[in-house]
């Protein structure tokens, strides 16, 4: 078989050339462009540019328009994609953080709140405990205050293992200064603080019956005093609990609790005390059927800390035994904490 002939340097040239275009049209504009060649003539490019450099230059403008306008579209899209990913990114970031960060909170919150309630369990588990270690005693007790006397209103126990009944409302009574106390003990108190004046001292109530809600407020901004000063949800529930009843366990609820106060000392603190108005108060208290309700010895029956300022109505003969024993209302009813 006879060999092709040996085509020249120009031909090789032209057909690389034709190549070379062929190639450029089919990448950038998808075929060769029919307002400057006719399917017939395709063959014959190089010729045609050859014969006519006019055609070839305005050739060469569109490609290079071409070129440079697909250039632009193609930066335009790329700069538009890059500020949509740039975008979306930072709003990815900022809900991840933020969803984060909630979760975090949340989880944190949620847990925390999971060992409140194991504690609170736990507190009730250990009551019981004690209660049935000290069943002996409670059963003496009982000999003191039979089950009908309990059921009076004035001795009414109210506490954390004894909750006040959601439906309780009591007939309430103007004491002073707005406060207010149930009706059939206004006038005891009334009468407490009258012959305190009357002896040059100057008692005042800082706090009588309070609703459930007044109750929550006190709690809640209690609790969350000492989680300003740093400390965690559970720490605050602990410490709140040794100073505020939880609501719903609150004798200021029931109606037969007044806090009293020293018009010169208003501070609810250790310092209450020393002044003269709480020690008056303690010391006759009883003379007008109150009695101080969380003694400084008893913090383990009540589960509260010493008030001096916390009194309780339980009426002029059960006062006068409950003092004279030096016991508790927990103690005196038979129900220990």
């Amino acid at each position: 078989m006879g060999q092709a002939p040996r085509q020249s340097d120009e031909e090789l040239e032209k057909r690389k050339r034709m190549f070379h275009w062929h190639l450029f049209y089919r990448n950038f504009c998808g075929k060769f462009p029919a307002r400057f060649f006719k399917k017939a003539e395709r063959r014959g490019i190089i010729k045609m540019l050859q014969e006519n450099q006019q055609e070839k230059e305005k050739i060469m403008w569109i490609d290079e328009e071409a070129l440079a306008r697909k250039d632009r579209n193609q930066k335009r899209k790329f700069e538009m994609l890059k500020k949509i990913a740039i975008t979306l990114a930072g709003i990815a970031l900022v809900a991840g953080v933020a969803a984060g960060a909630f979760v975090g909170i949340f989880i944190g919150k949620k847990t925390e709140a999971k060992q409140v309630d194991a504690k609170v369990a736990k507190a009730v588990k250990e009551s019981e405990e004690k209660a049935a270690k000290e069943k002996p005693k409670k059963e003496e007790q009982k000999n003191t205050v039979d089950e009908e006397k309990k059921k009076e209103w004035n001795l009414a126990l109210v506490n954390n293992t004894h909750p006040l009944d959601e439906n309780y409302h009591p007939e309430l009574a103007e004491v002073e200064n707005g406060s207010t106390f149930d009706a059939r003990a206004a006038e005891a108190l009334k009468e407490m603080l009258a012959v305190a004046r009357e002896a040059g001292l100057n008692p005042q109530i800082c706090s009588a019956y309070r609703t459930i809600e007044d109750q929550k407020a006190i709690y809640n901004q209690t609790m969350q005093d000492w989680i300003d000063q740093g400390m965690t949800y559970l720490e605050a529930f602990e410490e709140t609990g040794k100073s505020v009843a939880y609501p719903g366990t609150s004798e200021h609820e029931l109606g037969l609790a007044a806090d009293i106060v020293s018009a010169s000392y208003g501070a609810l603190d250790e310092a209450q005390a020393e002044t003269e108005e709480a020690k008056w108060l303690e010391e006759n208290c009883y003379k007008y059927g109150f009695i101080l309700r969380y003694p400084p010895d008893k913090i383990s029956e009540t589960g509260i800390i010493y008030e001096s300022w916390h009194y309780r109505y339980v009426g002029k003969e059960d006062a006068k035994k409950i003092m004279e024993s030096g016991v508790t209302l927990e103690e005196y009813l038979g129900e220990v904490y």
